[in-house]
């Protein structure tokens, strides 16, 4: 049985989630009021997730985090209501080493948090599966020294190497990268290892609401070479730019047409009980690119992705996934890979070089 404990200073949303986890089979050993009783509680009980507020008395979500982590690495999914321009504060929760988050509902949209009870108990699990010894979080104040993996918070090109392997491309092959749990910073990782000048297309379908997305974009614009946005619907993308998904929208590729993508919203229903859907936008891309196409699953829970690589493999494009050793949560890669139609399985940190080989295949 997983056993979880609840740290959150609103004593209606402690008794909600505590129901709806105890509903589903998990053990909630205890809950916390705010940040001080939240370190107490997680390090006495030893669970193996705690869902953690940002906006706690005492300590606030972010020192609770660093805390845990210093002393008990445990598994820690964010329960925030941080959104818009403050959504950069739930991202730091991520990169101090939270695996995951979930947006917190207030006032009337509090009830509706019933409606999702499927996917808190579902992220709850996923992040209760992933092995603490891969916990760890990055400081904030601290710049990449040389050879360091970390992302600097200014625009970076690629290692040296990898440069020096793209040089020579004339090629412009359209990528199409998905993650879900554990994504954001791998994908900000592979992001930055591609250099503008290899002229890719980039699709990113992370799976994320709508009032993240539009963050998640900027924080990839300031962090890599692309120019990035958030998709807009019925816009193309040229070489050299990259797109995130939208929240609450499937984003389909529609036409291919003087090298630029044209894509568009898709409100249609959920696939994977996700939207965006990784599928979707792979599918699409299979049946519209007949140029060079790449695609690449990595981190997340459930099966999204798979039927996509699938379908870019039988276009004759290049397909890759996440390693079990690096993936903080192996779902996603593991029906990928199942399906037999993988080109390659890296670490994450071998993703970005996996990709200028395939690239470099086609020239």
């Amino acid at each position: 049985m997983v056993r979880a404990v609840i740290a959150d200073d609103s004593g209606v949303m402690r008794k909600i989630l505590e129901e709806m986890l105890e509903d589903a089979g998990i053990e909630v050993v205890a809950t916390a009021h705010n940040g001080h009783s939240a370190v107490e509680a997680i390090l006495e009980h030893e669970p193996d997730v705690a869902t953690v507020d940002i906006d706690m008395p005492g300590l606030d979500g972010l020192e609770v985090i660093d805390r845990v982590l210093a002393e008990r690495p445990t598994p820690i999914l964010v329960i925030s209501a941080q959104t818009g321009d403050r959504a950069d504060v739930t991202f730091e929760a991520l990169d101090r080493g939270a695996v995951d988050f979930i947006p917190k509902p207030s006032g009337r949209a509090a009830v509706d948090i019933w409606a999702r009870t499927d996917e808190i108990v579902d992220t709850v699990r996923a992040t209760a599966a992933v092995d603490p010894a891969t916990l760890s979080g990055v400081d904030a104040d601290a710049s990449p020294s040389a050879g360091d993996n970390r992302v600097s918070a200014a625009k970076t090109g690629p290692s040296a190497s990898t440069q020096t392997q793209l040089e020579s491309i004339s090629a412009q092959p359209t990528l199409v990268i998905g993650a879900s749990t554990g994504g954001p910073q791998v994908v900000e990782r592979v992001l930055a290892e591609l250099p503008q000048r290899a002229a890719l297309r980039i699709l990113v379908v992370q799976h994320m609401v709508a009032e993240y997305t539009s963050r998640f974009a900027k924080r990839l614009n300031a962090k890599t070479a692309y120019d990035v946005r958030e998709a807009t619907d019925g816009e193309t993308i040229d070489a050299g730019e990259a797109v995130v998904a939208k929240g609450g929208y499937h984003l389909r590729v529609t036409a291919f047409r003087n090298g630029k993508l044209s894509v568009a919203y898709d409100d249609g229903p959920e696939r994977h009980n996700v939207k965006p859907a990784i599928d979707v936008t792979m599918e699409t891309a299979a049946d519209v690119v007949d140029d060079r196409l790449i695609g690449v699953v990595l981190t997340g829970m459930g099966k999204d992705g798979a039927a996509g690589l699938s379908a870019i493999a039988a276009a004759g494009g290049k397909t890759i996934a996440q390693d079990e050793t690096t993936a903080r949560v192996y779902g996603m890669p593991k029906a990928a890979a199942e399906t037999g139609d993988l080109d390659m399985v890296l670490p994450d940190d071998r993703v970005a070089e996996g990709i200028v080989n395939a690239v470099e295949g086609w020239t």
